[in-house]
């Protein structure tokens, strides 16, 4: 049986009985941004437009340098729940998370992205199962990956569902999936137990890209999560987005190689084995990126994916194959044959349970369900 979670007071003096002030927002939203006025209007109205809205949303401008702080000052003045806050200069993402983090007053938190955007009917649905479950540490739901630059769906993630029906997996049985699975929590699509969130530390500026995903799998492997094989928000993917700079770039990716496995093994929240399963897994993930890349990124290939002499002149010659494509599955399917990255029975398994969702979006035709806010802010037009 799960443990039951801590209980924080949401700030100092709020936690006593005799407290006149008033209960703290029941769901917090914190949204960085830096540089996306183009979309940031989308997301906000997205957000607002929910059946169950919000009870604050904390925007944090990362020392932007185009008009976003005009669009989102524009937007907060009809939407008391907005709350602009702003970074002096720019930090990143994951400071600016934290700060986010900080600020929320929520029992419930929801991290966003500037460029990405929910679905009608999220927070209802999330906060429903929450309420329903105050043991588990999260929801989370799936999201429907588009492309940045065609506005055009192209996938559904997680790649492999951790259960095909909505419910509970417990502590115990995060541990069991992890040995032959991973990714299901997606952080856009997830809301989380604020005080779960503070227990696991917070965003961690060491882990990078990471660091959102240490705290959903840390999370969960203590008090288990609720999942839900429904898609409840988008996850817009650009070319220079940071988790593709990250796996592109050979130097940080080695980085996260030698510092995110060492602060894994050395927290006991997590198995003592799931270190070494994170590092093959992140390399397979860096090597197939490089592989989608034009050109292929050969540097990252050849470094992560080949960890003998003999091995980078195979990968050399099946590269040199007229029929790239195939020369891509073919490398693809030697990386996983040996780092064995995750289940093909549960890939498989998932692939299969959501063909009538892929129908359903409609890819071809490039229709998104749930679009309805503006890419740009109300009142740009």
């Amino acid at each position: 049986m799960a443990e039951r979670l801590p209980s924080y007071p949401s700030d100092p003096g709020e936690s006593g009985a005799g407290n006149s002030r008033a209960m703290p927002p029941t769901l917090s939203v914190v949204l960085p941004n830096y540089n996306h006025a183009k979309f940031i209007g989308r997301a906000l109205a997205a957000l607002q437009s929910q059946e169950r809205a919000a009870d604050e949303i904390i925007v944090i401008d990362d020392g932007s340098t185009d008009d976003s702080i005009a669009v989102i000052e524009r937007i907060a003045r009809g939407a008391p729940t907005i709350r602009l806050l702003r970074n002096p200069n720019n930090i990143g993402v994951i400071a600016t998370l934290q700060r986010g983090l900080e600020a929320a007053r929520g029992k419930y938190v929801y991290f966003a992205a500037s460029d990405d955007w929910v679905f009608p009917g999220f927070f209802a649905l999330a906060l429903r199962r929450l309420e329903a479950d105050p043991d588990a540490g999260l929801f989370c739901g799936e999201a429907m990956l588009v492309d940045g630059r065609s506005n055009r769906p192209f996938a559904v993630r997680p790649a492999v569902r951790p259960r095909l029906r909505a419910g509970r997996i417990d502590a115990a049985g995060v541990q069991d999936l992890l040995r032959s699975t991973d990714n299901w929590i997606l952080t856009g699509s997830a809301i989380f137990r604020r005080d779960c969130v503070i227990w696991a530390g917070g965003f961690d500026a060491r882990l990078g890209s990471f660091a959102d995903g240490f705290i959903a799998r840390k999370v969960a492997l203590k008090y288990g999560f609720l999942f839900e094989p429904h898609i409840v928000a988008s996850w817009v993917v650009f070319p220079d987005s940071v988790s593709r700079k990250t796996a592109l770039d050979l130097q940080r990716t080695k980085y996260i190689l030698d510092v995110v496995p060492t602060l894994i093994a050395a927290d006991p929240g997590f198995p003592p084995w799931y270190a070494d399963a994170f590092r093959d897994r992140w390399r397979f993930a860096a090597c197939r990126l490089a592989l989608q890349a034009d050109p292929i990124e050969r540097s990252v290939l050849f470094e992560l994916g080949a960890p003998t002499a003999a091995e980078k002149a195979k990968l050399e010659s099946i590269l040199a194959w007229p029929q790239r494509n195939l020369a891509r599955l073919v490398i693809l399917a030697r990386l996983w044959y040996r780092l064995r990255p995750t289940s093909l029975f549960a890939l498989l398994r998932t692939m299969l349970a959501m063909r009538g969702v892929r129908l359903a979006l409609r890819f071809r035709s490039g229709q998104i369900p749930g679009m309805t806010a503006p890419t740009v802010a109300p009142g740009d037009a």
